[in-house]
């Protein structure tokens, strides 16, 4: 090949991947839409019914409490935590988003509240919106529901319980409008769910601080 037709070769391979690379930031296309996000926020609340998370607390005689998952099914978990009384909780289990959708005190049932047409018939309870946790779990993302302003302060993190030192934990701020002196910090470790939770709130020129911290865990698949 003489050294006109190598010039010119090249000239078109150039053109070729200027071309090429033009199409790819203009054109629209799949490789140009945005990539989901990475978490799968569903890690953070595993739907494992017979799970059983025990809680001893501090700062509050109903900070111990203990957790049960007692119903799951494709997209909904069923929560109920026993402190003094029995709160059930209906959760929308989805990859980016963690909603309880349902509430209900007093709940000593052994029965599912996953089906929506249920719970309306029951006449007690009263459906809600709090957003637990969302994507992406970058720090300084927020977000807000019928409650709480919500915002993820820490990722990645190593804390320790009673029960252990736990990796790869989220941490969770949330503040009320109503009372935006209070604080409350929600700790979830990936493929185990909450392991701590802490209110802080003012008292008397001092801040007053009430913890649940994860002492047990048992579900029967770990048997």
């Amino acid at each position: 090949m003489n050294g006109k037709n190598w010039r010119l070769c090249c000239l078109v391979l150039l053109l070729l991947l200027i071309t090429t690379l033009v199409a790819r930031w203009v054109l629209p296309g799949e490789e140009a839409a945005p990539e989901p996000y990475g978490d799968d926020l569903r890690a953070y609340l595993p739907a494992l019914p017979g799970a059983v998370y025990a809680f001893q607390g501090s700062g509050n005689e109903f900070a111990a409490f203990m957790r049960r998952i007692t119903f799951a099914e494709s997209g909904l978990v069923q929560l109920e935590d026993a402190s003094g009384t029995n709160l059930a909780l209906v959760v929308e289990h989805h990859p980016q988003k963690l909603t309880v959708i349902w509430s209900e005190e007093e709940f000593y049932e052994e029965e599912s509240l996953l089906d929506a047409e249920y719970r309306a018939s029951r006449g007690r309870g009263h459906a809600v919106e709090l957003v637990l946790l969302s994507a992406p779990l970058v720090v300084g993302h927020t977000w807000s529901d019928q409650r709480f302003q919500r915002e993820i302060v820490a990722v990645d993190q190593v804390v320790a319980v009673p029960l252990g030192v736990f990796y790869d934990v989220v941490v969770v701020k949330s503040t009320n409008p109503e009372a935006p002196e209070m604080e409350l910090y929600e700790y979830y470790a990936k493929n185990v769910g909450l392991i701590k939770r802490e209110s802080l709130f003012p008292s008397e020129g001092e801040t007053y601080s009430v913890v649940s911290s994860l002492r047990s865990f048992s579900c029967p698949l770990s048997q």
